[in-house]
């Protein structure tokens, strides 16, 4: 529960909604002008819908286990992004 509460603390969980369709694992919570959470369930690599963020996104990892952040740069929104996890 820690991990999720510090979570809460960085994005705007109040406004997100559970949006499937926007990556390619299905576990997507967004608000899609402003923040998305995307879950890989075994790792690997994701495609992610960014058609409607009209502004550059901050990219972080975070390790569901162990809370650890690592960021990743930024992306931009406009279309589909495709991003490999780091974490193992």
């Amino acid at each position: 529960m820690g991990h999720s509460r510090r979570l809460a603390e960085r994005v705007d969980l109040a406004r997100m909604a559970p949006r499937e369709e926007l990556a390619s694992t299905k576990y997507c919570l967004a608000n899609p002008w402003m923040e998305y959470v995307v879950y890989l369930p075994s790792g690997g690599e994701v495609e992610v819908d960014l058609s409607a963020a009209g502004r550059p996104l901050t990219v972080e990892w975070i390790h569901p286990t162990e809370g650890t952040v690592q960021r990743a740069g930024e992306t931009t929104g406009g279309g589909k992004r495709v991003f490999k996890s780091p974490l193992r």
